[in-house]
Formats: structure tokens, sequence, C-alpha cells
């Protein structure tokens, strides 16, 4: 479900930081202070709706960092078709604190958490019904919860900033140290706890896409799924996981929460369904005569004259993982661009031409002129093309595509139930689960039977069905099978072929070494000192 929120409001509800703390610090858009915004019930939802377009604003680099690191690092990513750039050195494992990725992706994070304490902090004032005011803190408490679950999987224990800064004299906040990995686990369980008690079951009307009560239900679960993984491996949370996903998936939970699945897999990303019952988290995009609210990912994901003439392509994944997919199974070739006609106008190729992939020599081919498509410098993958496929509008820039940013699917909550009851020992109990996702994908239902069998049956699901939302490299770090992953690579995936051998310390990004730098009581990790 998916939040509109306009430009114009958000330049009225931005709300600065007072915080002297570089990767804290927020570029106030106008000059309301908190007093003029807490007033009513209409600031205070303004003020919420900031804090969900702190996932999307300023900079489209923010939100495609964060799939560089979730996304760039296994054993089927590989060189897009123009080369690596944004994603060397994540996919070869040579990345370094110093490298301007995370350091990015920990910059918006603090940016969420400190909208989100601000209408935390400020809720009561605005309105005088605790009911209401808790609704609002109830979906402020929810992004601050995920932004500290992104954080925490790409950083392990991070500072945890519980409430406004307001003064410089907070240096406990602006200046804090570390938590563990279990704390900053612990105070993300507390807000969604907070969330799913105080939200509504579901929204109408203009406020559908808010986050409801179901939709903090599920990323409970999805949260209790990784602390009962590496690193803390407190494996009794895989019942807490199975129970709380339980109280979401069925004929009458769904119906409560307005969960589901849709019939068609390419539907769920299409332009006119983005606000579907599968989607239970996203982000919006959208573009239009008085808006460049656009995204990126387009632009750098698809491969050039699929959708425009100028995409760069800069992520790809090998034939092997396209090979995974049944021959019939709906999934494989709209994750995967494996052929399209090029559309013009003509340049690296004319108007209808045929772009093939080439298993055997790693290229793109145009098959009217026989010639490599793309930089034949590079042994690239296929393209990624689970997006909407709609051109943006003649004029826009490259961010100009209205594709939404897609947090939480109803079909990875299914998986992750699949999985918790495989791991609490009840793997008959979570073959109907895993086969409701293939069956909507029109592939062969599963068969698997005991814990072994059904573990890999649904570890192999989630790569089907999940790649390419921020899922991947979090599934391997979680699942102990990291090192796995990198010696399955080979030479060929990487540019250059400069593939780092694996090593603890690629279980985890580094803390960025600015924010250290800023920072005195802010400790790099052990593996990366």
């Amino acid at each position: 479900m998916k939040l509109r929120i306009y430009h114009w409001i958000v330049l009225l509800i931005t709300i600065s930081s007072l915080s002297c703390k570089k990767g804290l610090e927020e570029v106030p858009f106008s000059s309301l202070s908190t007093d003029n915004i807490f007033v009513d019930e209409a600031g205070l939802k303004k003020a919420t709706y900031g804090v969900y377009h702190s996932w999307i604003a300023s900079s489209w680099t923010g939100a495609f960092y964060r799939f560089v690191l979730s996304e760039s690092g296994h054993r089927y990513a590989t060189s897009g078709l123009h080369g690596a750039t944004y994603f060397d050195p994540f996919y070869k494992f040579g990345n370094q604190p110093s490298d301007g990725v995370p350091s990015v992706v920990w910059s918006r994070g603090y940016q969420v958490v400190s909208r989100a304490n601000s209408v935390i902090a400020n809720a009561d004032k605005a309105v005088s019904d605790p009911a209401v005011a808790n609704v609002y803190k109830a979906e402020a408490r929810f992004l601050r919860a995920y932004s500290y679950f992104n954080l925490v999987r790409n950083f392990g224990g991070v500072p945890v900033i519980d409430r406004e800064i307001t003064s410089l004299e907070q240096s406990d906040l602006i200046y804090g140290g570390r938590a563990t990995t279990e704390e900053t686990y612990n105070f993300i369980v507390e807000d969604l706890k907070f969330a799913e008690g105080n939200l509504p079951d579901k929204w109408t009307g203009a406020d559908v896409g808010r986050i409801s009560a179901g939709t903090a239900k599920a990323m409970l679960g999805k949260v209790y799924l990784h602390i009962a993984g590496k690193p803390l491996n407190k494996t009794e949370y895989f019942k807490m996981a199975a129970d709380k996903l339980q109280e979401v998936v069925g004929a009458a939970n769904e119906a409560k929460y307005n969960l589901g699945l849709i019939d068609d897999f390419a539907d769920v990303f299409a332009l006119n369904k983005e606000r579907n019952k599968e989607i239970l988290l996203s982000f919006g995009y959208f573009i239009n005569a008085v808006s460049n609210n656009g995204s990126i990912f387009p632009f750098f994901l698809f491969p050039r004259g699929l959708v425009n003439n100028d995409e760069q392509t800069w992520f790809g994944l090998t034939y092997d993982f396209y090979q995974l997919f049944e021959p019939d199974d709906t999934r494989r070739d709209f994750t995967l661009v494996e052929r399209y006609a090029f559309k013009g106008p003509d340049g690296d190729a004319r108007t209808g031409d045929s772009i093939i992939y080439n298993p055997a020599e790693k290229h793109y081919i145009n098959q009217r002129t026989g010639a490599i498509f793309g930089n034949g410098s590079v042994r690239a993958g296929l393209a990624y093309g689970k997006l909407a496929r709609v051109a943006r509008p003649s004029g826009a820039s490259n961010t100009g595509y209205s594709t939404d940013l897609i947090e939480l699917r109803f079909s990875d909550v299914l998986l992750c139930l699949a999985e918790a009851l495989t791991e609490d020992g009840r793997p008959g109990d979570a073959l109907p689960h895993l086969n409701r996702v293939r069956q909507r994908a029109h592939a062969s239902l599963s068969i698997a039977s005991g814990q072994a069998e059904m573990r890999a049956a649904v570890r192999l699901e989630r790569r089907l069905e999940l790649t390419g939302e921020f899922t991947t490299v979090y599934d391997i770090r979680r699942w102990g099978t990291l090192q796995e992953e990198i010696a399955a690579m080979t030479p060929d995936q990487i540019v250059n072929g400069d593939l780092n051998p694996y090593a603890p310390k690629y279980e985890i990004y580094p803390i960025p070494q600015a924010q250290i730098d800023a920072n005195q009581n802010l400790e790099q990790t052990d593996v990366w000192k």
C-alpha cells in the first residue's frame, strides 16, 4: 500500500534537527518551527507524512544505495551491460569504511529517525485525544523501527536515538556510542509492538497506504526471523516469528487486514495497481506536470532501450539465476530481461531491433547486426526488470519514473512464515504457504518434505520471488551462507576478475569512516578495525 505524499506539502513540514553530528544533520526546507507545525491534527498529519517522505526525499542516492547494499553481494550478482560503477566494490567484496555508499545509507536512516522522533515527541501537543495521538506516534515508531532494522542489518549495533534532539546540550544523543546488535533489535521490537497495538487494522479512502496494524505485525514477524538467525542465533524466535506471522495469514486474517496475493505477478508492480493488497509497505514516487518526485531505479536497472533510449544498467544477474526458474514460471521473464525489442529513438540500435542475451558470450547481442550491445569489455549479466515497464514522460529527467519503492509484500510474509515453521520443526505446516507463492507464479508445486528439504526449498523460493527487493544479502547473512556464496562465484562475474576471498568482515558492512570522524564515541566494528 502506497502513500502519495505531494511535494508541496513536504516542503511545509520538513523539520530540521539541531544535531551537530554530521550523520544526523537535516537541511531545513522552511523556517517553520515545531511550535508552528504541531498546533493541530492537520499539522501533525503533515509532519507524519514527512517521515514517510524521508525514505525517498532529497536525493535518489539514499534509496538506490540501499539497493546496492542489499542486493549486490551474492553468487548471482554481476555487472550490468554498462559496467559496475555504483555496485563496485560491493558485489566483489572490496568495500572499505571510506566508501560513500554506506555513509549515505547511514545518514538517510538517521534522517528518518530524527523526523520520527519529532512526531513522537510532539503528537500530544497537537491533539488532546491520546487515542488519536497514539495513531500518529505508532506510524512514526514503525518508520523509526524500520529505519533501525535497515541500519542493524547493514552495520550491526548502532547508536539508538530514542527521543527528539532539541538542544546542543544533548550530547548523549548527538555523540552517542553504539548499542549492541541485540539492544538495537530490542528497540525495534518495542517500537513495532507499540505500532501493532495502536494502528487501525486497515485504512480507507485517501488514507489507504498509511501503515496499518497488519503491516506492523508482518514486519515484527520478519524482525523475529532475523533475530533467530545469525548473528544473534536466538532460535526460540523462530516460533515467535511463526506465531506473529500467522496473525496476518489465513482467510479471516487476510480479510481483516486487507492482505493477500493478487493473481498476476507482473500486476503487483503495475503503476495502475500500486495500492494492491499484496503490498504491505511502499513509498510513493510519482511524476506529473507539477512534480518531479520520481524514481531512479528503472534508469539504473533496465537495459538501454527497454522503455527509453538512455537507461544505464549498472547491475546484472547471472544466467545461472535465470535457469533456476522453470520455463513456465511467470516471474522469470519479468524479473530478468533476457530479450526485448529496442525502443528508440535510434541510437545504440534501431527502433524494433531484437536485443537478446547470449549466455555463452555473456553479452546482449543486437540480432540485426550481430554486434555486442552495450559495453563489450564487460562480461555482463541479465538486466533486472521487476518494475513497471513504462517510459518516463517526454522531457523528464532520469529520475522521472513513477515506479514505487516496494519494501514488503505479502509473498515475503508467506515465505517468512514458511521458513519460521520449518525451522521450528513444522515443515509440513510450511509447505502450503510455500506453494501459495509457487502456484501464483505458475510454477510446479513443491513436494519437499522434512526440515532439510523444506529449508532448501524456502531459501530458493525467496531468491526466485524476492530478488531485487532489499532482501537477498540480509537473507544470506542471517542464514550463515555467505562463505558458500562467495565460493560459488567465478572471476568472470567481476569486472577485471578481482574477486576477494571470503573473510568474516564481509558478514557486515563497516561503520562509515565519516561517521566515526564526526563522533569520537562511535567505534568501528571489531572485524573491520
